[in-house]
């Protein structure tokens, strides 16, 4: 463990008599091992197994192989998505849009406005969104473009052949492998099918509010499911972008970024510390859990967005590292599809990140 890694370590979990653990089964002789999490997160080489002495844990660029997406799945995620197709017409007209899509206008925005990124042209950002395509053992390569902007932003379009658009602000502001975890968490968007049912979330949340006050009016509980479960979608991505990238620090340096940037401004003035922040999120999710009225206060500040806040998204990214399967998924246990099979109903159209 470096001493970056280490002091990561005290700062999350900083008393040393409490340090969690978790039980893990070797993948070579099927032994069940108790590790302590820090040491099993920041320096999972070092964990081997107590009856075969094989590691407990993936290399960091060993692949995934055959994982499907409800393996990382939230069950937020599950929970409201179910909710959403089981309103009367929506599985059909989610069916008729796939059917229509016009995923050539997709395509042709992007040749005419954006830089497309491949072997010959900017291949390094090529090579960013390989190495999270490799980790999470996605077979097929997206078509990927550079878009200038000063807004920090990536998102995926397309169905058939699905592309993946970065703003340029990303790289101005994120290091090579906060990137890969950026690209991680577009490519897991794809791989749980999520962008289609976002781009339909956005479309009727649009015709809704272009509609007279009482249509309006009567869509509203629709809306509000559509956007509390876009928001929870970006769960499940954001655990794709720590699978992509293998460094629980990196992961949440990018929710610290998006929350506060890092421009040269903010730079010349200060240094973002990821202390503070994670301090922030274990408040956040203390206020959440001990009083009804923040709960619903969170719950207000939020109802109208299509993406979560970013101290929320650290709050559950620690959860899922802390009680979730994360580590089970980098010992090897976890639920895994046959190519060719597909995961969900659909796939892909927009989504940001």
């Amino acid at each position: 463990m470096n001493d970056h890694h280490r002091e990561l370590a005290t700062i999350l979990w900083p008393d040393p008599d409490k340090q969690p653990t978790k039980v893990v089964r070797c993948r070579h002789c099927a032994t069940r091992n108790r590790v302590d999490i820090p040491t099993a997160v920041f320096d999972p080489d070092s964990c081997r197994c107590g009856s075969c002495s094989g590691k407990l844990f993936i290399g960091p660029d060993e692949p995934l192989t055959d994982i499907a997406s409800s393996a990382y799945e939230h069950s937020l995620d599950r929970k409201y998505l179910q909710a959403l197709k089981a309103v009367p017409g929506f599985p059909q007209a989610t069916r008729w849009f796939v059917a229509n899509l016009p995923e050539r206008l997709f395509h042709m925005q992007a040749l005419s406005a954006t830089i497309r990124c491949d072997d010959t042209q900017f291949p390094e950002l090529t090579a960013l969104m390989d190495k999270a395509r490799q980790r999470l053992d996605i077979p097929y390569r997206p078509a990927l473009y550079l878009d200038e902007s000063p807004y920090m932003n990536a998102m995926t379009l397309g169905a058939e052949n699905p592309l993946i658009s970065v703003y340029s602000a990303l790289l101005d502001q994120m290091d090579d492998e906060e990137l890969v975890a950026i690209m991680a968490h577009e490519l897991g968007h794809l791989h749980a099918d999520h962008v289609i049912y976002k781009l339909m979330a956005n479309l009727l949340l649009v015709l809704g509010r272009m509609s007279s006050n009482i249509i309006n009016l009567l869509s509203f509980p629709i809306q509000l499911a559509l956007l509390k479960w876009s928001r929870c979608a970006e769960l499940t991505a954001d655990r794709a972008g720590l699978l992509g990238c293998r460094d629980l620090g990196v992961a949440l340096n990018v929710q610290l970024k998006f929350a506060g940037g890092a421009r040269p401004g903010i730079l010349r003035r200060g240094k973002l510390s990821i202390g503070p922040f994670i301090q922030q999120a274990r408040e956040l999710e203390r206020k959440e859990m001990s009083s009804w009225l923040d709960n619903s206060l969170a719950l207000f500040i939020t109802m109208d967005r299509t993406h979560p806040f970013s101290v929320w998204r650290v709050m559950h990214l620690l959860q899922w590292v802390e009680n979730g399967n994360y580590l089970d998924i980098m010992s090897g246990e976890y639920a895994r599809v046959k190519r060719g099979a597909p995961e969900g109903e659909a796939q892909a159209v927009e989504v940001e990140a």
